[in-house]
């Protein structure tokens, strides 16, 4: 009985010590079951910040290429502005040489206008010059024609008018031109155009 007693005894032992392992095992797979459970949620978490680390990099790539066009846009808006404000001096410098240029026509125009009006102030003077030597020939050739008795198709020399003329002097027209006195009956004549008797 007592050997009984001793084999329940250890068997009890026995089974209570295998029952705290047990209930051991079963804290420890508990523990692994929730260290797994953690695993798992910290894998996942990983994994989730895999993906936010790799959309960082594509936002920061992303960051990098748009920083990149900024910089080449500056630089084209410079490179612009420089061509801008050289398109400006051109501008400027043409616009200055087209007023040059015009208010030097100006003063040509101006000068020729001038050259031309006292030219024909002087072709009038000249005009009027030969017409009174003209005139002052004419009365000369009459008055030798009518003392010396000649006939209306007589042809007088400047000799023989020099004593009819103003200080005894033959007239020159002052436009060079070269006087013909013709016979009594017709007028004298100039050879310059428009430098006639009315």
């Amino acid at each position: 009985m007592v050997v009984f007693a001793a084999c329940a005894g250890g068997l009890y032992f026995s089974s209570s010590s295998k029952e705290t392992e047990l209930a051991k095992a079963r804290d420890q797979i508990q523990q692994l079951e929730t260290l797994q459970t953690q695993a798992d949620t910290l894998q996942k978490q990983a994994a989730a910040q895999n993906d936010e680390i790799a959309s960082l990099r594509k936002d920061n790539e992303e960051l990098l290429r748009l920083r990149n066009e900024v910089r080449q846009l500056r630089d084209e808006k410079q490179q612009l502005n420089k061509q801008v404000q050289t398109s400006q001096a051109q501008a400027e410098r043409s616009a200055a040489v087209a007023e040059q240029a015009r208010a030097q026509a100006n003063q040509t125009a101006t000068q020729i206008a001038e050259q031309r009006i006292l030219q024909m102030k002087q072709d009038q003077q000249n005009i009027a010059a030969c017409i009174n030597n003209l005139r002052m020939i004419d009365g000369a050739k009459q008055t030798w024609a009518l003392q010396n008795n000649k006939t209306p198709d007589a042809v007088p020399t400047p000799q023989d008018l020099i004593a009819y003329l103003p200080n005894q002097f033959f007239p020159q027209c002052p436009a060079g031109g070269n006087y013909i006195i013709n016979a009594v009956s017709n007028r004298p004549t100039c050879s310059v155009a428009g430098h006639a008797l009315p």
